[in-house]
C-alpha cells in the first residue's frame, strides 16, 4: 500500500530530516519556523527538505502509473 511505503521510507531517515519533513508536510510549519527551532539555517533546512523529498519520490516510483 502506498501509505505504508511512504511511512517506511520516512522512518528510514535520520532524525533531523524526518522531523523537518514531518513538520513541513504534516504540521504545516514553515522553513523559517523549523530553522529557528532546530538551530539550523533556513538554507540548510531547505536543502535537507528538498533532498529528502527527492528520496521519497524516488522510493515511490514503483507506485506510479505510466
Amino acid at each position: 500500500m502506498l501509505s505504508d511505503a511512504i511511512m517506511e521510507e520516512i522512518r528510514s531517515w535520520a532524525d533531523l530530516p524526518r522531523r523537518i519533513f514531518m513538520q513541513v508536510h504534516y504540521a504545516g510549519k514553515s522553513v523559517e519556523e523549523i530553522a529557528t527551532q532546530s538551530g539550523c539555517g533556513a538554507r540548510e533546512v531547505t536543502r535537507i527538505l528538498e533532498s529528502h523529498e527527492l528520496k521519497l519520490r524516488k522510493s515511490l516510483r514503483p507506485f506510479r502509473i505510466h
